[in-house]
């Protein structure tokens, strides 16, 4: 099942090489954070034009179909092991994504969305699993939606897992010019750690099962501050954002 996802991916890398190549090469937008302790933005920003390779190996080539800026950043201690490592990017593109749109417009949820599949600005963009506590939300620069995701790249499906739990927003601005998608690596003092042997995971089949598991529950219900870093927080750092 992984190799045939894997080689899917592959195809569509390939196929998003010649799409991109037609969209305009603008330059890559231009935007501000303001970024307050404990949260941190590193020196390291990636900029890329529609058509630009973002990620290559021995077997694929990652390509943007629209011009792109990313910016990354931590939360607290950057000593901290993977379950407790709370990174975090924000990435501004140059183009509206009627995806973003139609899912803040929606009553439908994640799943009937389609969110597992990803937005698509990049054919790297293989999407997750899991589309749990969506919210639709307004902010200064515009408006989008917010959920917890998880990745795996096994046949069976882990239940919400510290270490793999992410947040994430996906936002279009007011003048219809960008798409903003912003990630951070969250964890929750009632979830299991990954790589902790001493309590046996809890794997799925289906997703169907996975949004039964207590914990997929526990992520649904609690308060936005019971995660780390706070998900309010986030959002409130991700409002001030700017594009010049």
């Amino acid at each position: 099942m992984y190799r045939r996802r894997m080689i899917a991916a592959g195809m569509i890398a390939l196929a998003g090489i010649a799409s991109a190549a037609q969209e305009p090469r603008l330059d890559p937008p231009k935007f501000e954070l303001s970024v307050s302790p404990p949260f941190s933005m590193s020196g390291r920003v990636e900029r890329y034009r529609a058509g630009d390779v973002t990620y290559k190996d021995w077997s694929f080539r990652f390509v943007t179909t629209a011009s792109v800026t990313t910016r990354y950043g931590d939360f607290g201690p950057q000593t901290k092991g993977q379950p407790n490592s709370h990174g975090w990017s924000v990435k501004v593109y140059a183009t509206f994504s009627e995806k973003v749109a139609a899912a803040y417009a929606s009553t439908k949820d994640g799943y009937q969305l389609r969110m597992t599949d990803g937005v698509k600005l990049e054919t790297s963009d293989w999407g997750s699993y899991m589309v749990a506590r969506l919210r639709r939300k307004q902010f200064r620069w515009g408006h989008g939606v917010t959920f917890l995701s998880q990745f795996t790249q096994d046949m069976l499906l882990d239940a919400p897992i510290n270490g793999r739990l992410t947040y994430e927003v996906w936002g279009t601005t007011a003048d219809h010019k960008h798409t903003v998608l912003a990630r951070i690596s969250v964890s929750h003092p009632k979830l299991r750690d990954g790589g902790d042997r001493t309590k046996p995971p809890r794997l799925h089949r289906t997703v169907e099962s996975v949004r039964k598991d207590p914990d997929y529950k526990l992520i649904e219900r609690c308060k936005p501050e019971e995660f780390e870093p706070s998900l309010t927080a986030f959002d409130e750092m991700l409002d001030s954002l700017v594009i010049r």
